[in-house]
């Protein structure tokens, strides 16, 4: 009586704790041949960016391309620590003092409509006839916490993050993160804004929902079995040691 007593509880503990098929899985729904329109937002520049900037030409002027040169472009370096130190930072008045050409208010431009005013402003000095520029954000980071198999901070240089690449980098979700409710916490300029997303279901259509902003912070929300788990009694391996104990006490004491 006491050894089906014993692994009814077992399978009654395994049958609560397991989590559901719908609880996991990603973009349920989707069928073959589903396409999605979408389209990113460009990224404004904010103050404390710190920004790589560089000037070519096709025409190759070594004479005033040398204006712009920075010991990072002259020799081949791919510690980004090193490059961070050679880039601009925006200020608190959102400008960069840029080489030659002065303080420039950058805060709140993308970056093609920094590469354009740089293009105009270079030209306009007749410094170079053909610049051109590239422009890179270098410290473009997210921080995810909660249920992922790597929490932290993470870098990234692409211009373009969504939510799966950001997730990926962090090792995915364990198998206690909430896929329905994920959290994007994002700084706009001092108003911060909190973003629910449901993993698990059809969103694309919702634009800028999956798209991941420097300084983006990420939250993964435990499910209920987390949360069941991790109360007074502790984790499963700690509750099934109890259980175990507990009968086969009972099963001597009435023998």
């Amino acid at each position: 009586m006491f050894d089906k007593l014993f692994f009814l509880i077992i399978a009654l503990f395994f049958l609560s704790a397991c989590s559901s098929k719908k609880q996991v899985l990603y973009l349920q729904g989707i069928k073959n041949n589903d396409s999605f329109n979408y389209e990113y937002e460009e990224y404004k520049i904010k103050v404390d960016d710190i920004l790589k900037i560089e000037v070519s030409s096709q025409l190759q002027d070594p004479e005033n391309l040398s204006l712009f040169d920075f010991p990072s472009n002259n020799i081949s370096i791919n510690n980004k620590d090193i490059l961070l130190l050679d880039g601009y930072q925006v200020g608190k008045d959102g400008t960069i003092n840029f080489s030659n050409l002065g303080k420039i208010k950058v805060a709140n431009l993308t970056i093609d409509e920094i590469e354009s005013l740089f293009t105009k402003m270079i030209k306009d000095e007749q410094i170079l006839i053909d610049p051109m520029i590239d422009v890179k954000v270098m410290n473009s980071h997210f921080t995810i916490i909660g249920e992922v198999n790597q929490p932290g901070r993470h870098d990234f240089l692409q211009n373009n993050l969504n939510i799966f690449e950001a997730i990926g980098m962090a090792g995915d979700l364990t198998i206690n993160g909430r896929r329905d409710n994920v959290k994007i916490m994002r700084d706009n300029d001092g108003d911060i804004s909190i973003t629910e997303i449901d993993l698990t279901n059809q969103f694309f259509g919702e634009k800028k929902l999956y798209q991941i902003q420097n300084s983006d912070i990420i939250i993964i929300s435990p499910n209920t079995n987390r949360i069941k788990n991790a109360g007074i009694i502790g984790n499963s391996g700690t509750l099934l040691s109890l259980l175990s104990f507990l009968l086969s006490s009972i099963i001597i004491i009435t023998r």
